[in-house]
């Protein structure tokens, strides 16, 4: 049998001690469409911890976007303010 064959091979295989099985994990990924992570095999309270942890990035990272939208028109005022005090600097320097 080639590489080729022997990677995709699909179907029963039989063992040293004569005993048979399927490829379950060719099985498993035709069955399902979309694998992300792989949490069948973990217990519940390493799953619940995952999503706590992702739960709380997540509201970081909200939080932040919130900030800065609350904080967008008192920066886009400190800039103009900025830029006209340095235009009225050059232009009284040039006089």
């Amino acid at each position: 049998m080639s590489d080729d064959e022997r990677d995709n091979f699909k179907g029963q295989t039989i063992n040293e001690d004569g005993t048979v099985y399927e490829e379950k994990k060719e099985q498993e990924e035709s069955q399902s469409n979309v694998h992300i992570y792989m949490t069948h095999g973990l217990p519940l309270r390493i799953k619940l911890a995952i999503g706590f942890i992702i739960f709380c990035v997540l509201a970081i990272i909200i939080s932040a976007l919130g900030f800065l939208i609350l904080a967008l028109p008192y920066l886009l005022g400190g800039a103009v303010i900025i830029l006209v005090y340095q235009i009225v600097k050059t232009l009284l320097r040039h006089r």
